[in-house]
């Protein structure tokens, strides 16, 4: 599918829906996302601060702070409270660029984020097969003993990968290559061609990060929480993976800034997603642990809404999924929704998501995603190359349009 540039529509007439009322007296940063105009500039403006000049922001990062106290500021122009929810966490730092030599010949790799790395002389040896998730492994052509493992990117070129510290595999190195490169190594492991890997990184065991919170009262404490992760790895300045639907969130934020809605609605940038999803865990179990977290009504978890038009649904609620369906065939976009998708998901099931400690909790949630334009975007996935002239315009206007008439019509559940 080609991307186009795509003029926001209205919905007309708000779908009679009942106005939320106004607080009196009470400057609004609505202006700000106003017009369709309006959310491209502070689109622009918002990426070049985040992506150009701050860069990468992986959890419990200086750059990272640096960020959360931007995003601060902007939910502070749209609600009377926010506030950043510090956690500890084991942070990870990479201190020196990975080298893998295979055959003779440089791979291009990343070290997965939380990974041990190799002793000083580096891991070496052959490539073998081994089962599982990573499937090549260095071992010492003598003893077999492992080294370090690899792995082999989804869509393209070598991207980060993730490490949980508490699974089997969290003491030995990984690294994650590009899978035009995975027929040298499938050479390299016929052949028992020697291969060296070296690269240096650290621990930072009392490290802490944060999500960055703003809350807009309602008429009553029932709560509806919207988010959207705010970290990136640590080799991409994350513009499509996920900092343009974070500030798809700051947008919602000023759309209903000023207002007095029903429910009370709770925006949120998360940290950690990258990094075992820590937190969305955390602010869960901290609600739990305030017992307020039967307040919140209504869930939605956005990430990466600018790999197409076409948003992919997740949710086991089956009126929140005919509400989706509804905004889609009321508004006309230029995207597509398939109401069949969601159907058998599972959060049990999940891979990853950010709702699933809500959804555990009994709350109603959706979780939302993207594709459309999987050869020009999902190879920018963990990529240095995932800048600001990468996001379609089509795809920010698209999700600014559906999820704010959709939080208005779930205020009225």
């Amino acid at each position: 599918m080609r991307r186009r540039e795509f003029l926001g529509k209205s919905l007309a007439a708000s779908m009679a829906l009942t106005p939320l009322t106004a607080f009196a007296g009470n400057s609004t940063s609505r202006h700000l996302v106003a017009r369709p105009q309006d959310r491209a500039r502070y689109m622009a403006q918002m990426l070049d601060t985040l992506c150009t000049q701050i860069g990468p922001r992986c959890a419990g990062s200086a750059a990272y702070d640096r960020s959360a106290e931007l995003i601060r500021q902007q939910m502070a122009l749209a609600m009377p409270e926010t506030e950043l929810d510090w956690f500890g966490l084991r942070a990870w730092r990479l201190l020196e660029d990975p080298i893998f030599y295979c055959a003779g010949r440089s791979i291009e790799c990343y070290p997965a984020f939380g990974s041990a790395w190799p002793e000083p002389n580096g891991a070496r040896g052959i490539l073998v097969h081994q089962e599982g998730a990573n499937p090549f492994a260095i071992v010492d052509a003598t003893s077999k003993a492992v080294s370090a493992q690899v792995n082999i990117s989804t869509y393209g070129r070598a991207v980060t990968g993730v490490i949980d510290p508490a699974s089997e595999d969290a003491h030995v190195p990984t690294i994650c290559i590009g899978k035009q490169d995975a027929g040298a190594l499938e050479a390299a492991v016929a052949s028992q061609a020697p291969v060296r890997l070296h690269f240096k990184a650290e621990f930072i065991d009392d490290a802490r990060t944060c999500n960055v919170v703003g809350t807009l009262p309602g008429q009553t404490d029932e709560e509806i929480l919207v988010f959207a992760h705010a970290d990136t790895q640590y080799n991409t300045p994350g513009a499509n993976d996920n900092t343009a639907t974070l500030i798809i969130v700051l947008m919602l934020a000023h759309a209903f800034s000023g207002t007095r809605p029903k429910r009370t609605m709770t925006f949120m940038g998360t940290g950690s997603e990258e990094y075992n999803l820590l937190g969305a865990k955390h602010y869960c179990e901290r609600r739990r642990q305030e017992g307020t977290l039967h307040k919140i009504k209504f869930c939605a978890s956005f990430d990466s809404l600018t790999y197409g038009p076409n948003l992919y649904v997740h949710t086991l609620d089956e009126q929140l999924r005919q509400i989706m369906g509804s905004i889609h065939e009321d508004l006309r976009l230029h995207n597509e929704f398939d109401p069949a998708y969601p159907i058998g998901f599972e959060y049990p099931g999940a891979v990853r998501s950010e709702v699933r400690p809500f959804a555990d909790a009994g709350i109603r949630t959706i979780d939302l995603n993207s594709r459309g334009y999987d050869e020009e975007q999902l190879p920018l996935w963990h990529r240095p190359e995932d800048t600001p002239d990468t996001v379609p315009l089509d795809c920010v206007e698209n999700s600014f349009l559906v999820f704010n008439e959709y939080l208005r019509r779930i205020q009225l559940l």
